[in-house]
């Protein structure tokens, strides 16, 4: 299929997972799973960037065809990585949150 003709450029975010590996278990294959389709993402200059991105949430801009099955391919023309907002550790001040916390039993002696 010719993805000048018959491609619509999209951006979609979702997860980069490895779908193929061969003997040396390097990735052969590998895919966007978005909320609503996967799409197989297809070789080009940006193909190995993006598979040392596997298992990263992504934002993509590329050609997305169809094929008869259904299968969904996209030819990737640019990326951003997206931050995972529960890893983002500095705006937490760990001793703000320890003061903050109660102890129900404070000042009790510990018995083993």
């Amino acid at each position: 299929m010719d993805f000048e003709n018959d491609a619509l450029e999209i951006t979609i975010s979702g997860l980069l997972m490895a779908s193929e590996w061969d003997n040396d278990d390097d990735i052969i294959d590998f895919e966007l799973s978005a909320d609503d389709d996967s799409y197989n993402v297809e070789q080009n200059a940006l193909w190995h960037e993006l598979v040392d991105l596997c298992d990263t949430q992504v934002e993509v801009t590329g050609m997305v065809t169809e094929e008869k099955d259904g299968t969904k391919r996209i030819l990737v023309t640019d990326y951003e990585p997206l931050e995972d907002m529960d890893s983002d550790d500095d705006d937490i001040d760990y001793y703000d949150l320890y003061e903050g916390l109660s102890f129900e039993n404070e000042g009790d002696e510990l018995r083993c």
